[in-house]
């Protein structure tokens, strides 16, 4: 099936919008950040626009968590992580994208603004969400728990899912992930035919997002990548991506190995399609919207 004449432009507008910043420019503009200090997140003035009271802001041991659908009375509870190469915050897309789901989901959702680097790393996030899982099963021992995220979200959802298995901890009952970046060695050599059709991911912004994360640690280390992790602990996993992404190689590689565990998995493949499609303003995205809420309607 072709792509819409929308996802066409989409992907015709990100090509001459995001420009690669080079492996240089990255280590400076993060080298940057870090000496600077982390500046407070604020919410994208479209969200308070047009979310207002919609979205609950609570600070909880030092880590700061985002409530929506907090009325909602239904025994599920999405957390969502977001992408950005574990380097950025939430942007506009990822909320304009939630705001459909949250429209249309009956569940509680909870976003946390976990830590990210150059201020922080992967274990200074580790503990952080694993303190913030042991408080979810705690006040939500009766609630089916779906782990949501895209991206760099993606990836740490699976990563998080094993290690909460390793510690003895019951592990949610779903993933869904958009995009996941499963992969931050990413050598496959298939990667280097999809980087030329790719409009938004970059390949050496991301190397050097990926060893500032790390900080020091093997890449191969399920916690950062976790394609090389046991897949334990994972029980039923949906995973979204585009043909027109170089994490798609990677993202088959990880379902075929999940189905080879045994583990429930289910891959949607959007031919032609960008990385995180379904936060685009596309009919795609609507669809793959659709999918995403009778997954969590049917938990």
């Amino acid at each position: 099936m072709a792509r819409s004449r929308s996802a066409a432009i989409c992907e015709r507008i990100a090509r001459k919008a995001i420009v690669p910043k080079g492996k240089t420019m990255t280590e400076v503009i993060l080298s940057y950040r870090r000496y600077r200090g982390k500046k407070k997140y604020d919410l994208p003035l479209l969200v308070k626009i047009k979310d207002r009271g919609k979205v609950d802001d609570v600070v909880s041991r030092d880590m700061r968590l985002f409530y929506m659908n907090v009325e909602s009375e239904s025994d599920k509870l999405i957390i969502y992580l977001h992408g950005g190469a574990y380097v950025e915050e939430m942007l506009p897309f990822h909320w304009l994208m939630l705001d459909k789901i949250t429209a249309k989901a009956d569940a509680q959702f909870i976003i946390p603004d976990y830590p990210l680097a150059p201020y922080s790393d992967f274990r200074d996030c580790y503990e952080k969400m694993e303190d913030f899982y042991r408080r979810v099963l705690k006040y939500y021992p009766d609630h089916k728990i779906i782990l949501m995220g895209d991206s760099a979200g993606g990836g740490l959802a699976l990563g998080l899912t094993m290690y909460f298995d390793s510690l003895g901890l019951k592990t949610p009952d779903k993933l869904i992930l958009l995009s996941p970046w499963v992969d931050l060695v990413m050598d496959d050599p298939l990667i280097k035919d999809y980087i030329k059709v790719d409009p938004t991911l970059k390949y050496d912004d991301l190397s050097v997002d990926a060893l500032f994360w790390a900080n020091g640690e093997d890449l191969k280390d399920y916690r950062l990548s976790p394609i090389y992790g046991k897949l334990n602990g994972l029980k039923d996993v949906t995973m979204f991506c585009g043909t027109h992404e170089f994490f798609y190689p990677d993202i088959v590689k990880m379902a075929d190995k999940l189905k080879e565990k045994g583990v429930d998995t289910t891959l949607y493949v959007g031919e032609g399609l960008n990385h995180v499609f379904p936060a685009f303003p596309i009919p795609e995205a609507d669809r793959a919207i659709e999918k995403i809420c009778a997954i969590i309607e049917n938990s």
